[in-house]
C-alpha cells in the first residue's frame, strides 16, 4: 500500500513539474526597421513599377506599436506577432514609374507613402534538449502586406495625377533552424533563428536574435533584431511580377509573463 502511495504521489508530481516550464507571454514592442528594393510586373493585371528608394525615395516616417503573443513549453513553443511601419517619401522621379496602371513621367515631383504590415506565426519543434539550452526546427508563415500610394506634379505640363494606391500582399512560408538558452533561473533567456526558403528560383533569408531579462518573474524587458531579404525572380513564383525587398531593424519591448 505504501510502494502504491508513493508511485501515485510521483505520477501526480509529474505535470506539476513540466507545468513550471511552460510559460505564457505577451509583450508589445516598438521597431523602426529600414526597407528597401523594387517591384516590377504586373499586379491584379495592371503595370507596376516602382523602386522604394531611387524613385520614391522613402524615409521612415512613424513606427506603430507591435504585439506578440507566445507559448514556450518543454516540447514546443508558439509565436504570433504583429507589426506595422509608415514610410514617406518626396522625390523627382528619372524614369516613368507605373502604379495600378497609372504612370508617372520622369520628371514628376512624386510624394508617396508606403505602409507595411507584417505578420508572424512560427512554431518550434525543440528537438533537441539540455538543461539551458536547446535545437529546433521552426515551421510557420511570415505575411507581409505592402500598401503603397502615390501623387505626382509633373512641372513640363503642370499636370496633377492624382493619388494612386495599390496592395501587395507577400506570404512567406517560414523553414528553418532556431536555438536558444536560459540562465539565471529564468531570469535571461535568448533565441536565435535562421530560416531559408528556396523554390523555382525565387529565395528568402531571415536571421533574427531575441533577448528578454527578467528582473521580475513576470516582467521583463526584450531587445531583438533581424534581417530579411526577399528574391522573387520574374517567371519563378508568380510568372509576371519580379519582386526584391530588403528589410532590417532592431526593437525594444515590454514583456508580461505568467
Amino acid at each position: 500500500m505504501l510502494r502504491s502511495l508513493l508511485t501515485l504521489a510521483l505520477i501526480s508530481s509529474l505535470p506539476l513539474m513540466a507545468d513550471d516550464t511552460r510559460t505564457f507571454q505577451l509583450d508589445v514592442h516598438r521597431v523602426g526597421p529600414t526597407f528597401e528594393g523594387h517591384v516590377k510586373g504586373l499586379q491584379d493585371g495592371k503595370p507596376l513599377s516602382v523602386d522604394l528608394q531611387t524613385d520614391f525615395g522613402i524615409q521612415k516616417e512613424s513606427t506603430k506599436i507591435g504585439f506578440g503573443l507566445e507559448y514556450q513549453g518543454p516540447r514546443f513553443g508558439l509565436e504570433l506577432s504583429a507589426e506595422e511601419q509608415d514610410y514617406r517619401g518626396h522625390n523627382f522621379i528619372q524614369k516613368d514609374v507605373q502604379i495600378n496602371g497609372s504612370t508617372f513621367h520622369a520628371g514628376a515631383m512624386v510624394d508617396s507613402t508606403v505602409k507595411l504590415k507584417d505578420y508572424t506565426l512560427n512554431w518550434t519543434i525543440r528537438a533537441l534538449k539540455w538543461p539551458q539550452f536547446w535545437i529546433g526546427i521552426d515551421l510557420g508563415a511570415r505575411i507581409w502586406e505592402l500598401d503603397m500610394t502615390a501623387s505626382a506634379f509633373e512641372p513640363l505640363t503642370t499636370a496633377y495625377v492624382p493619388p494612386v494606391s495599390q496592395k501587395v500582399p507577400l506570404p512567406i512560408p517560414q523553414l528553418g533552424l532556431s536555438t536558444g538558452f536560459d540562465a539565471f533561473d529564468g531570469r535571461l533567456v535568448g533565441r536565435g533563428f535562421y530560416h531559408l526558403l528556396s523554390y523555382k528560383g525565387a529565395s528568402y533569408h531571415h536571421v533574427g536574435a531575441d533577448l528578454r531579462f527578467f528582473p521580475l518573474k513576470w516582467l521583463g524587458v526584450r531587445i531583438f533584431t533581424d534581417t530579411e531579404k526577399l528574391d522573387v525572380p520574374n517567371h519563378s513564383i508568380k510568372d509576371d511580377l519580379e519582386v526584391r525587398l530588403d528589410r532590417q531593424g532592431t526593437g525594444f519591448g515590454v514583456v508580461l509573463r505568467w
